[in-house]
């Protein structure tokens, strides 16, 4: 191939040309000095002194810079940078013209300096350039968009969109599905989370929507509440640093952990007031760890687990229909909590996927010991599964992976790895008129935590302990103190082998604050938590003492009623 021909290569696939750059650096070396640095190809073997963007972000998966809060300080700071140079042009700014420094002390990063270089040539053509209808006062957004996309895809073509790493055998080629031409993509590019690969990115739907905004072309609908993104880059600084306030006020005073509030739709397009019905099932399989098999996916275990489950949720839906012949709305199931390691990874889709759909239901469950980064020890984690409806969309899932920070004494023997990279707190839309309900959740050990019990108190509703735990009388004291202590439903999942799952909640008459204790063991077995819509009101607020009816107990001391 001539010099010509690899450049027109590269300005129509950028990601074929990476991996041939990767294969020949003979190719890169023929591409012009914007192409490379495009690609984050260094042909001439510079050796740079400054820290570039793009040795910030394609070093590692688990960059500082993606999550929500670091990412919306890098582009405070790039635009004032922009501003501050009068860098109005059509010319686009590369990952690899950026010069940016760290303060990592904290696991949130902070983003202290950034630095842009001088505007090169416009002689040449340039992947990252807004586009030439874009008049030179709007070239900021396609600037900034097309930065913040390549940081959370983590990829050289910030335009494609990631996946998710398997786990499966790498030796073995996987199936790669067709891509669209990469103008198609540049103008089509999703936003979603999905877009990024990682269950796990910390990030809301305020990025999704900013992004989409910022990336918009004439006639491009954007999402309601973002429109100011046309009023210019002062508007949108201020949008900015609003929305870094608001992160920095949920994140953990006592833990530094970021919370991601996450609003889940209404998952039907007809019933807009609803109660909360909660269902804890307690699962028997898997019964014990077996360290040569910590993914539990041997093809005997694999079978009765996942025969294990389908059982399971077939027994909720004879539940509901049970329910149904004494309750009006039975069949409905809101929130479904299941243990920790209850799932397999390969049943998500084949199993809860469909159940959430089919019933309309919220899921949380613990997910059975998995490698989430290539080389790297097993983590343990929760998954989130959230259906919700949208006129423009129907019903679509939202996945999320509530990580686990403390490892249990038994997991510190075997190689485990620690993860959390944030707190989600997820909205659930039980009334258009009233506030949402916020859910969260903790991984077992994670919930016996005290500063992090201190940092959800003010900002969630109801607290769920997916466990497998062997201590039943320990979680159940536990629970019983947090639900006064943080003032709030807690609900403890626990393996079916140990027993002892159960629900309490502050209130007034004793008989009432438990609401189910599932004693015995090895039972396999279910149990529903209802908070009806005549409760539902008071129970949110059953913090304020100025309107607080006799239904719930005094409040703890020095709890305020504002933060929620």
């Amino acid at each position: 191939m001539t010099a010509a021909q690899k450049t027109e290569l590269t300005l129509r696939d950028p990601s074929l040309a990476v991996e041939f750059a990767r294969d020949d650096i003979r190719f890169a070396g023929e591409l012009p000095t914007p192409l490379q640095e495009a690609l984050c190809i260094d042909g001439n073997q510079k050796k740079l002194s400054r820290k570039t963007l793009a040795d910030v972000v394609l070093n590692d998966v688990r960059s500082p810079l993606r999550n929500e809060l670091s990412l919306l300080r890098f582009a405070e700071l790039f635009l004032k940078k922009l501003q501050e140079q009068d860098s109005i042009t059509s010319t686009g700014v590369s990952p690899f013209d950026i010069e940016i420094s760290l303060n990592e002390e904290s696991e949130i990063a902070l983003v202290e300096k950034v630095e842009i270089a001088d505007s090169r040539s416009t002689d040449s053509r340039f992947i990252y350039d807004p586009p030439n209808w874009c008049p030179n006062k709007n070239t900021w957004r396609f600037k900034l968009g097309y930065l913040l996309r390549f940081v959370l895809s983590g990829r050289e073509d910030f335009t494609v969109s990631a996946a998710a790493y398997s786990g499966d055998n790498t030796d073995l080629k996987p199936y790669k599905p067709l891509r669209s031409h990469w103008y198609q993509r540049i103008y089509g590019t999703f936003n979603g989370q999905q877009a990024f690969g990682d269950d796990w990115l910390p990030i809301s739907d305020w990025i999704e929507h900013f992004l989409l905004a910022l990336l918009h072309w004439p006639d491009c609908r954007i999402s309601s509440g973002f429109d100011w993104v046309d009023q210019g880059i002062k508007t949108a600084l201020r949008q900015i640093t609003s929305r870094i306030q608001c992160l920095e006020k949920d994140q953990g005073r006592a833990t530094g952990i970021l919370m991601i509030r996450l609003n889940a739709g209404r998952p039907d397009a007809t019933v807009k007031t609803r109660a909360l019905r909660a269902c804890v099932v307690q699962t028997v399989v898997p019964n014990a760890i077996d360290r040569c098999d910590l993914s539990f996916s041997d093809p005997e275990t694999r079978r009765l687990h996942r025969n294990h489950l389908s059982s399971a949720l077939q027994t909720v839906r004879q539940m509901l229909h049970l329910r149904n012949t004494h309750d009006e709305e039975g069949r409905r199931l809101d929130w479904l909590i299941l243990p920790e390691l209850a799932v397999h990874p390969k049943d998500v889709r084949s199993h809860l996927i469909p159940f959430a759909r089919a019933n309309k239901t919220i899921i949380l469950t613990g997910m059975t010991y998995q490698e989430l980064f290539e080389g790297k020890p097993l983590i343990n984690s929760a998954l989130w599964v959230i259906p919700e409806w949208t006129e423009d969309n129907g019903m679509q899932i939202k996945v999320r992976r509530q990580g686990k920070q403390n490892l249990a004494k038994l997991e510190q023997k075997y190689d485990l790895q620690s993860f959390r990279p944030c707190q989600w707190l997820i909205g659930y839309p039980w009334s258009e008129s009233h506030r949402r309900v916020w859910l969260t959740g903790s991984v077992c050990f994670d919930a016996t935590d005290l500063a992090l019990a201190t940092d959800l108190r003010m900002k969630s509703d109801i607290f769920a302990i997916p466990s497998l735990n062997q201590d039943v009388n320990t979680f159940d004291q536990m629970a019983l103190a947090l639900n006064y202590h943080m003032f709030q439903l807690v609900l403890v999942a626990n393996s079916g082998n140990y027993g002892g799952s159960n629900a309490y909640w502050p209130h007034k008459k004793s008989h009432r604050r438990r609401i189910f204790h599932m004693q015995g063991q090895p039972q396999a077995n279910v149990a529903f938590v209802d908070i009806r819509l005549d409760e539902m009101e008071q129970f949110l607020n059953r913090r304020d003492t100025s309107q607080r009816k006799s239904l719930w107990k005094h409040p703890p001391a020095t709890l305020d009623s504002v933060d929620v």
